[in-house]
């Protein structure tokens, strides 16, 4: 039976610009690489914890499947939409919701969507 998650594996048609994006932009660690420094790579915070795997899909002749939805969580959202604008990201303005999330949704160069969230005390 399953006993953990490891990963999500992303194949991109430009992993270059996914990795700046993930690694550079929004600041997730490389924890290490399987290939190179452009396939293979695993970005997050922790090791022995899942990953967010990126691939070349034309190097593995593997089609890019679908888009994701990864959620990061951050202790001052307005904060880093300061740091992420200074990063060259544009952006609409962060959302809050009644269930107690401060939420800012981007887009990464695959058109994955990404959610930043801070959680807000009720």
């Amino acid at each position: 039976m399953i006993q953990s998650f490891s990963c999500t594996n992303v194949f991109s048609k430009n992993v270059k610009l996914l990795k700046a994006f993930y690694h550079e932009k929004l600041g997730v660690p490389i924890l290490n690489t399987i290939v190179d420094e452009f396939d293979g790579v695993n970005l997050g915070f922790l090791e022995n914890a899942p990953t967010i795997c990126l691939w070349d899909a034309s190097k593995w002749n593997t089609p890019v499947s679908g888009t994701m939805s990864f959620v990061f969580v951050c202790d001052d959202l307005d904060n880093t939409c300061d740091e992420l604008k200074t990063k060259g990201l544009s952006f609409e303005p962060p959302v809050r919701f009644e269930w107690g999330t401060y939420e800012l949704r981007v887009k990464d160069p695959d058109g994955n969507e990404v959610v930043i969230v801070e959680i807000i005390e009720k």
